[in-house]
């Protein structure tokens, strides 16, 4: 499913941290961050791998909510985890085609799953600006 691991390196990328500002919030959320960075290596197109991280993606999303924003980068975080949430549920139907072995259910759960991907990078990189300002 040549759609879905290319929407894997997509959330991988997305999700690898703020960097450029020395902030206590950057830290913060480069840690939070921290379950994701450590899947780069042996995800497959399984169902298992996509639980794996769909569970990863869970868990970052609750650390970054512990996180307290600065105040002026409060809406692009709040964005951030809401686009986190649907690529959480996007991996946890990605997992869930792939067992049933529908082919079309395949197809449209990796480009749903690369549809909240990007998402998820907009917001990143709408969250990084407003946070180095």
């Amino acid at each position: 499913m040549k759609h879905t691991s290319a929407a894997l390196v997509l959330v991988l990328l997305a999700v690898a941290g703020c960097g450029g500002s020395d902030s206590t919030f950057t830290a913060d959320y480069n840690e939070a961050v921290e379950p994701l960075s450590e899947l780069g290596q042996g995800l497959g197109t399984n169902p298992a791998a996509f639980d794996r991280l769909a569970k990863s993606t869970s868990q970052t999303r609750k650390n970054l909510a512990k996180l307290d924003a600065p105040e002026d980068a409060r809406d692009e975080f709040e964005a951030l985890l809401g686009r986190l949430d649907a690529v959480t549920a996007d991996l946890t139907e990605v997992a869930s085609a792939e067992r049933s072995r529908d082919v079309v259910r395949q197809r449209r759960a990796a480009k749903e799953l690369v549809r909240s991907s990007n998402a998820v990078e907009r917001a990143e990189t709408a969250l990084k600006q407003a946070v180095e300002g």
